[in-house]
């Protein structure tokens, strides 16, 4: 009897045993469940109407922006996009806001200003569909205090641009790259620059140097990183940006792309088109970008497939803006 006691008691620890392992295998799903996160791209810059001219004949005024760009582009491949902007309490800037949900952008972190107008941009498009631009613009001299995202791993941060330099932003733009790298978030810096808009002084230049080392990705243009290093020398442009730890993208219109990361430099062409109009061609890349890193699940290291994964993504949007006279990609 005693015998049978002690099997009878053992195979009750051993079946307690055994609902244990099963409890915490279930827990284990359950809570594995719960970690998966939907990323986030989040962005900031400012929104404003471009009117685009092309052989002194206006050809259409629409929603723009370096960062609203990528945005709606984003918006229409079906990914999550919070858009953190700027815009006036007039038509133009209730065209955004509604532009903005139509192609699935979240609005709740943008601003409206009440008793202010949108920007405007006057774009005049040259033979070759390149642009050159006049800004006009109203916002209040100082910042909206705005309000900064719970990052999370996996969630991405896309920045640039004039808005980015800015001093009214500094701190604006401070609080959000700080949150975002404590949550793990990657982020990806455009300089974008627009010599019309900025001072040109070292001070500038030693902000934007600040910028990229704050970013996980940098793309930007021939002539952005002409600006920011004073040269014309490519070879020794790449030689500066081999020293930064960040991941690199140097667009070089038809003559190609760059990567450049971890001591390598990776060169792939273009496709031969005829461009309609090169507006929002950069911001596209950026959206390539990012819609590579979320589809294909990219993250550090990258390895040589991972970085033409990127590539690709970034040209193929690229291209496609570059034949379109929208400054997005078509609804999918």
């Amino acid at each position: 009897m005693i015998y049978w006691n002690w099997r009878f008691v053992n195979n009750k620890i051993e079946i307690a045993l055994n609902n244990i392992e099963i409890k915490e295998s279930l827990k284990t799903k359950e809570s594995t469940s719960k970690q998966y996160h939907t990323p986030n791209i989040y962005a900031i810059g400012e929104s404003l109407l471009d009117i685009i001219f092309s052989d002194e004949d206006t050809v259409s005024a629409k929603p723009g922006g370096s960062m609203l760009n990528a945005c709606i582009s984003l918006g229409r491949l079906g990914h999550h996009v919070h858009f953190l902007t700027e815009f006036g309490n007039d038509k133009a800037g209730d065209r955004i806001a509604a532009f903005l949900k139509d192609n699935n952008v979240n609005s709740e972190f943008s601003i409206q200003h009440i008793g202010h107008k949108t920007t405007l941009a006057l774009a005049w498009l040259d033979k070759s569909g390149n642009a050159s631009y006049s800004f006009y613009q109203d916002l209040p001299e100082e910042a909206p205090k705005i309000q900064i995202p719970e990052f999370k791993r996996g969630d991405i941060l896309l920045f640039g641009s004039f808005y980015s330099l800015r001093q009214r932003n500094r701190g604006n733009i401070e609080k959000l790259l700080t949150s975002a790298r404590n949550g793990g978030a990657t982020i990806i810096y455009d300089p974008n620059i627009r010599p019309s808009k900025i001072q040109d002084t070292s001070e500038t230049r030693d902000q934007i140097y600040g910028l990229i080392d704050k970013a996980d990705i940098v793309k930007g243009s021939d002539e952005d990183f002409i600006y920011i290093y004073q040269s014309n020398d490519q070879s020794e442009i790449i030689k500066r940006l081999l020293q930064h730890g960040a991941l690199f993208f140097l667009t070089s219109g038809k003559n190609g792309v760059d990567i450049i990361y971890h001591g390598r430099v990776i060169h792939h062409e273009i496709p031969d088109i005829v461009p309609v109009s090169t507006i929002g061609a950069g911001d596209n890349f950026n959206a390539g970008i990012i819609h590579a890193l979320l589809s294909n699940h990219i993250t550090k290291p990258y390895d040589q497939d991972s970085l033409s994964a990127l590539a690709g993504e970034g040209i193929k949007l690229a291209v496609e803006v570059c034949l379109r006279t929208e400054n997005y990609i078509a609804r999918r």
